[in-house]
């Protein structure tokens, strides 16, 4: 691809990302809302956003087994439609059960998008610019939050028909991104597996095909790549305390006792951060991997602890002051959201081409696990100990995240040099043909 048609796509991509993710959080401002209305607890609400979560990412190790065999714009599509129609009909939602199923739905679509977009973008984009387009992408997501939050949050109020209180903001969220994927179909090239790798990109410009496709047994070779592992750990430590989250909005209304609009703006503050921190995450990532591989996983440890103590000062100890919280708010997120970019960075940095969906498909599951379980334990948790004790002893899985992370520097560098040398072969093979 030509430069100009590299930002195309990753813009366009982000795009759909950021409406699709907001389908994810626009539940979260409206959860003492639509618990009222069905009659069911905290409990009920992080069950339901776990298996959101969970079931969507099960769903992905199929799309990210078919990423590396077919056509991945097509999967991409219709993933995102998955997703998309059922949140446009959750806002017709009559009882709790068809508000479940829908969600569940929705999620599935989410989860199944994952693997496809990382996957493409590893063959957009070379090593040394992977940083900095993960970040992009990885950017797209908190975005996405942000307007489901801003959606949900500042829609209650209108009256648009039947559309009353929290349903608005489900199809606001969902409707745009049914055309929107539709034009990314007809204007959106596929792009060529293997064409960002250095060893490989003269070959396949002159038209060579990449002949490696996925096998099943090649599931069993993704755990022999000890960097894999190591971020599939920290991923469902680190993502316990992201999926916990969730709660914030009502943790900030129930407990420090600010309107829904002002914990609504706080949240959107954290989101900013969480922006801010991803984008520079990936940029100061990629500037720091250039001078020692090593440098990278140790600069998301740093942070993460860092990230992790300060939210548990706002959690336990920081008063109900707008300015204190939401300052101390977007030090969190700016400081949190630097590693995501960074890990599907270190995948894509470590695994050969055909393997990447799988491996996005896998990380996703890993990841949604502990999103999902995040969800689940602070609901129970919450109405066992408190909702502040619960976000509490969630974020504490923060820690165990920043230390898996420092020791990933030595596989990580390990399993860079046995990517190259893989690529060389594949190389010498084509070559040959």
């Amino acid at each position: 691809m030509k430069n100009t048609q590299k930002i195309f796509t990753l813009a366009f991509m982000s795009l759909v990302l950021i409406f699709l993710n907001a389908d994810g959080n626009v539940i979260n401002p409206n959860i003492t809302m639509i618990e009222k209305e069905f009659g069911v607890t905290d409990a009920h609400i992080g069950a339901m956003m776990g298996l959101f979560t969970v079931i969507g990412a099960i769903i992905s190790i199929l799309w990210g087994y078919m990423a590396d065999k077919t056509k991945r714009k097509t999967l991409f599509v219709l993933s995102v439609l998955i997703g998309e129609i059922p949140c446009l009909l959750t806002a017709f939602a009559k009882d709790w059960v068809t508000f479940y199923i829908l969600r569940i739905l929705t999620g599935i679509g989410v989860g199944a998008a994952f693997p496809l977009v990382f996957s493409m973008i590893g063959d957009i984009y070379g090593e040394e610019s992977r940083p900095l387009a993960t970040a992009i992408l990885t950017t797209a997501f908190s975005v996405g939050q942000i307007i489901g939050i801003l959606l949900a949050g500042f829609t209650t109020n209108i009256q648009a028909g039947i559309l009353t209180g929290w349903r608005l903001s489900f199809l606001l969220a969902s409707s745009p991104n049914i055309p929107l994927v539709i034009l990314f179909y007809f204007l959106i090239p596929e792009p060529k597996r293997g064409a960002s790798e250095k060893e490989l990109a003269d070959l396949i410009e002159k038209g060579i095909i990449y002949p490696k496709t996925i096998k099943l047994e090649d599931y069993k070779g993704l755990i022999k790549i000890k960097t894999n592992i190591y971020l599939f750990l920290q991923g469902i430590l680190g993502t316990i305390p992201w999926g916990a989250i969730a709660f914030l909005n009502k943790f900030l209304e129930d407990i420090k006792g600010f309107k829904k609009e002002v914990a609504t703006l706080i949240f959107l503050i954290f989101a900013v951060g969480n922006v801010a921190g991803t984008v520079l995450g990936g940029y100061f990532g990629g500037i720091l991997s250039k001078k020692n591989l090593k440098y990278l996983p140790r600069f998301c440890s740093v942070t993460t602890a860092v990230g992790a103590f300060f939210i548990i000062l706002i959690y336990l100890y920081i008063p109900s002051n707008f300015i204190l919280i939401s300052l101390t708010g977007i030090f969190v997120a700016f400081l949190i959201s630097m590693t995501g970019p960074n890990m599907r960075s270190m995948l894509l940095d470590t695994n050969v081409p055909e393997n990447r969906g799988a491996i996005f498909s896998i990380f996703n599951l890993t990841d949604s696990l502990g999103m999902g379980f995040g969800k689940w334990v602070a609901g129970i948790l919450s109405v066992a100990i408190s909702l502040t004790y619960s976000l509490t002893v969630c974020s504490i899985f923060w820690f165990g995240c920043a230390i898996i992370l420092w020791f990933t520097a030595t596989p990580f560098i390990n399993d860079v040099k046995t990517l190259h040398e893989k690529l060389k072969n594949i190389a010498t093979t084509m070559s040959s043909k």
